[in-house]
């Protein structure tokens, strides 16, 4: 009976959190708990939500390639799920707006879905064992890891949670690659199926191809697309320590993408200096970029405080400023004219 007394404030508190979220957020949620209880309806089949290289051209159940990536077959996973879209949303749905938003889910589920099956039809064709055609794969998991990557791109130093025991602390930065490594150790140990640890990577990668390369940015730069900074390179999601270890490998892999035309190639520009075309990182604008995610980011949660008018809109000030400057203009005008007018009297009463 305590129990459920001490659960209950919990489930209202997560209740109250999602009725408050947006509503991309709460499509999403409902998607989530409606195909949840779906696949514990009688008669049917994971098969039939789950999407797998055996079913899913050959059966034509094109269906799954949106269903997989939202249906979860454990409460336990729909719960955390929950957690990581609304513990994201809240920062990346003020910045990018809802349609980007929900663009980006779509995408990174309906990519990830499609990849899990062409990697395991690629085993199939290898070694012929038919277990591979129709190993199914769902979940949100590639997703979860893609939103990592966009909060890592945003806030990549903010602290997620201190580790006394290694004097170090968990930091944004390093969440895209404790989920993929958390998902190894538990498909290891049997509580995760392999499929799923090739998702959360798939989906790590998607979200990172699609904000490297794809992504509009904001007002006034919508030709620049993508974040090509050295900070959000994808040798930064592996340790510090391995990074000069992956950075040639990822460099070679990179090269053969470009010329496969399956990634764009990094923008050239013009060294003023040498008049060279050179292949570097356009810092200034990767810090002007990074300042823009971090007013907004400020902005949008300066709206939420309670006491929004002790902090004085800049918009404001600059238009009130620009009206007391040609109020000022017109006053010096009128006086002039006066001056004009007064100083050609006497010039035609001399005359």
């Amino acid at each position: 009976m305590a129990t459920g007394q001490g659960t209950r404030p919990l489930a209202n508190q997560v209740a109250k959190t999602v009725v408050d979220s947006a509503p991309v957020v709460k499509i999403v949620c409902v998607c989530l708990t409606v195909l949840y209880l779906v696949g514990l309806a009688p008669g049917v089949s994971v098969k039939n939500l789950a999407i797998s290289a055996g079913t899913f051209l050959p059966q034509f159940k094109i269906w799954t390639a949106l269903t997989a990536g939202f249906y979860e077959q454990h409460l336990v996973y729909v719960l955390l799920d929950f957690v990581a879209l609304l513990s994201s949303s809240a920062t990346l749905q003020p910045l990018w707006g809802g349609e980007e938003f929900i663009r980006f889910i779509v995408l990174v589920q309906v990519l990830t879905s499609i990849a899990v099956i062409l990697v395991y039809f690629f085993i199939y064709v290898l070694i012929r064992k038919e277990a591979y055609l129709f190993t199914t794969f769902n979940g949100m998991g590639g997703l979860v890891a893609a939103l990592a990557v966009a909060m890592k791109q945003v806030m990549p130093d903010q602290t997620i949670m201190p580790l006394p025991l290694i004097g170090l602390s968990l930091r944004m930065r390093h969440v895209p690659f404790s989920i993929v490594a958390s998902a190894g150790i538990l498909a290891a140990i049997g509580l995760l199926p392999v499929s799923a640890v090739v998702g959360v990577s798939e989906g790590l990668f998607f979200g990172w191809l699609y904000l490297r390369f794809y992504q509009r940015q904001g007002a006034g730069r919508e030709n620049v697309r993508g974040d090509q900074s050295g900070a959000f390179a994808f040798a930064t999601f592996f340790p510090e320590v391995l990074q000069p270890l992956v950075s040639p490998v990822l460099s070679t892999i990179y090269a053969v993408l470009v010329a496969l035309r399956l990634c764009p190639k990094q923008p050239s520009i013009v060294d003023i200096d040498t008049f060279n075309s050179t292949n570097v990182h356009l810092l200034s604008a990767d810090a002007q970029r990074q300042r823009e995610l971090a007013l907004k980011a400020l902005n949008s949660r300066l709206k939420d405080t309670d006491e929004p008018e002790d902090w004085p809109s800049m918009d404001g000030d600059a238009e009130a400023g620009d009206a007391d400057n040609a109020a000022n203009v017109g006053h010096v005008e009128i006086d002039m004219s006066r001056a004009a007018e007064s100083g050609s009297k006497p010039a035609a009463s001399a005359s």
